[in-house]
Order: structure tokens, then sequence, then C-alpha cells
């Protein structure tokens, strides 16, 4: 059984499709979606309606939260003046430009999900069981472990950080499939990550290239902030305002 991860959208739906027809090219059974299809790109409404279309069934992430409850903030880590004016900026304009009923769907996604899959449980969250903003990063080991001992289950997937990792504890798996639409760990592709379930698991990274050229022509004719469209050329976030004049 072939099961395609996905998260961390962004509103980039030409990563978004690029990282679809890939899928749809290795035969997948399913597709399960992590969270956070809205904020920082120009497509909020064609991603969400991607996404409903396909019925493809997906965690709430923070920022879907923040949009579909019209939360004043997005839920992300903030440490500099520029990271909260980037947050401001990308959540002010997407609340601006997505559908009403599309906010109604990003209300009703659900906070976790829960699978059986040839005899492996499989949770998936957008941050972690604990939180929907908590950030879990591969390095954590006594974190990993912590959370393997809290929740029951042999596959455990995680998005939010846009950095993919796949750590094995014992016969046990936790996952995070990256970023679709706005990575962070410096390569520029879209990134999701393919789940075999046979006589055992096997886990592969895969990453997509798409028209990164086109999300950025289509972030500069809006008043989303030009530094986004650097940050998908560079594939990873930058604490800098970009002078525009």
């Amino acid at each position: 059984m072939k099961i395609a991860i996905i998260s961390d959208i962004h509103s980039n739906v030409v990563a978004l499709n690029a990282v679809l027809d890939n899928i749809n090219n290795i035969d997948c059974d399913k597709i399960i979606c992590l969270g956070d299809l809205v904020g920082y790109g120009p497509h909020p409404n064609e991603v969400i309606e991607k996404i409903n279309e396909l019925e493809i069934p997906t965690v709430m992430g923070n920022y879907d939260e923040a949009v579909g409850f019209y939360l004043p903030y997005c839920g992300c880590y903030i440490d500099s003046k520029v990271k909260l004016l980037q947050s401001q900026n990308s959540l002010h304009w997407t609340a601006e430009n997505t559908k009403e009923e599309n906010k109604i769907l990003l209300r009703n996604l659900s906070e976790e999900l829960e699978y059986e899959f040839k005899g492996k449980h499989v949770s998936a969250f957008h941050g972690s069981p604990s939180s929907i903003n908590e950030y879990i990063y591969s390095n954590q080991q006594d974190r990993l472990q912590e959370i393997l001992q809290e929740i029951n289950t042999d596959i455990l997937l995680l998005g939010h950080t846009h950095i993919p990792f796949i750590h094995w504890v014992g016969e046990k798996v936790i996952i995070n499939p990256g970023s679709v639409g706005k990575p962070k760990d410096g390569d520029n592709r879209a990134c999701y990550v393919l789940l075999e379930l046979n006589e055992k698991i096997n886990v592969e990274i895969k990453r997509v290239p798409y028209d990164i050229d086109k999300v950025i022509t289509d972030i500069n004719q809006t008043t989303l902030l030009k530094e986004f469209g650097v940050m998908l050329s560079l594939g990873k976030q930058i604490d800098k305002s970009i002078d525009t004049s």
C-alpha cells in the first residue's frame, strides 16, 4: 500500500499541482495532508478548493485555524520584528483574500487523523499531539521519545516545521514530510513523503521541481511581501526585509 503524506502547502497551488502529478505517476492508494493549506503564498482559494475537490483528508494547521476562525495571530514562532511584520502581512492578506465559503472549509478540518493500514496504526497531527503549533525537530531525541510514550501508535505523522525527517524508535517511526509550498531546509523543490506499507514500513522523502518563477510573479502582483518570493527561490526562511524602492 502506498500513502503520500503532504503538508504545509501555504497557498502555493503551483507546487501542489506538481506534487499531485508526481503522486499520480507513482499510483498512490491514499493522500493524507497535515495542514497549513494557506498563508504566505498567493493562491489560498485554489489550494483549499483543490484539496476539497479531491477529498484529501486534512489536519487543521495553525494557519488554517487563524484564517478560518479570524484569529489575530498565526501561531508561528516569532523572534524578531521582521518575522512579526512578515506574519502580520501574510495573515492579513490571506484573511482578506480567502473566500468565506473556503474559511468554513478551514474551520471544519480535523484536529487529528487516525487510520489502521495493514495492521499498523497511523496518527496524524499538524504540530504535535500536544499542540497545533509545537515545533518538533529530528534532533529533539528526548521529546520524540516522550511523544511516542504519550500516544500509542506505530506511525506518527507531524508537519509544521517545513523540514522533513524520518526518525525510527524501534519498530515505530515519526515522519515529517517537509513542506509542499514553503520549504525551509535549503532545497527549493516541493517536498512530500511516500509511505509504503507491505511486509515492512518503507519511508522515502520525495522532491518535486515546479515553476517557482510563476509563483513569485503571482506574489509580486499582490501586496504580499516580496521576500516571500525570495524565500521560495532559496528554499529557506530569511529574516530581513527586501527593499522594494
